[in-house]
C-alpha cells in the first residue's frame, strides 16, 4: 500500500472552518446578550422614573382636591402599568412630614428608582405591587392602595 493523505486535508479543513464559524457566532451571541441586558436595565429605569413621576403628580392632585373642597372622603384612581420591560415592580412610599419619596423597584434586573414628592396632607407609608392604584383620603391623610 502507498501513503495517500489528500482526503484527510479536505476533512480537516472542513472541521477547522466549522470550529472557527462556531467560535465567531458564540462570541457574537455573548456580546449581544450583554448589550440586551444593558438596554433592558436602561429602559426599565426610564419606565420606573415615568411611573414614579405619574404617581407623584396623582398624589399632588389628590392633595389639592382634598384641600379645595370640604370633602370627608376622596378616592383618585391612578392607572399605572402592571409591568415594565423587566416584568413586575413594587412601589414603596416613605414620608417625613410634608416631603416623601416614592421608591420603585424591580428584581430582575435589579433596578431601583426614587422620585421625591411633596404634599400638605399626610401620606401613609406603605408598599404596593405595580399596577393600577387608588389614592384614598379619609379626612386625615392620603393612602395609596391597590385598585
Amino acid at each position: 500500500m502507498y501513503n495517500d493523505d489528500r482526503a484527510v486535508s479536505v476533512t480537516v479543513g472542513y472541521v477547522l472552518n466549522f470550529a472557527v464559524a462556531a467560535l465567531l457566532i458564540s462570541g457574537l451571541l455573548v456580546a449581544a446578550g450583554g448589550l440586551i441586558d444593558s438596554q433592558t436595565r436602561q429602559v426599565t429605569s426610564d419606565e420606573l422614573a415615568v411611573i414614579g413621576h405619574q404617581l407623584a403628580a396623582d398624589l399632588s392632585g389628590a392633595d389639592r382636591l382634598s384641600r379645595a373642597g370640604d370633602v370627608s372622603t376622596l378616592a383618585v384612581r391612578s392607572d399605572l402599568p402592571r409591568r415594565t420591560a423587566a416584568g413586575g415592580y413594587t412601589v414603596e412610599i416613605e414620608t417625613d412630614g410634608d416631603r416623601g419619596t416614592i421608591e420603585l423597584r424591580t428584581s430582575s434586573p435589579d433596578v431601583t428608582v426614587t422620585v421625591p414628592f411633596r404634599t400638605d396632607a399626610a401620606v401613609a407609608d406603605g408598599t404596593v405591587a405595580g399596577g393600577p392604584v387608588r389614592i384614598d383620603h379619609d379626612g386625615t391623610g392620603l393612602e395609596v392602595r391597590p385598585a
